[in-house]
C-alpha cells in the first residue's frame, strides 16, 4: 500500500468524529458541555491520525 492510499484511509477514518463536531459546537453553545471539550476534539483527530497511519505502515518480514 502506498503512501497516499494510508493518508486517505487515515484520514477517512476521522470523519465521523467529525460528524460529532457541530452537535459539540451546539452544546457548548447551549451550555449543557464544556468548552474544553470542543478544544480536545481536534487533538483526538491529530492522535487517531496518527494511530491509523502507525497501524498501516508497512512491516518486513524476515520469514522466521
Amino acid at each position: 500500500m502506498n503512501r497516499r492510499t494510508r493518508r486517505r484511509i487515515a484520514l477517512a477514518s476521522t470523519f465521523p468524529t467529525l460528524l460529532t463536531v457541530p452537535l459539540c459546537a451546539l452544546l457548548v453553545a447551549l451550555g449543557l458541555m464544556p468548552w474544553t471539550i470542543l478544544l480536545a476534539v481536534p487533538i483526538a483527530l491529530a492522535v487517531q491520525v496518527a494511530i491509523t497511519l502507525t497501524r498501516l505502515r508497512p512491516t518486513s518480514f524476515n520469514g522466521r
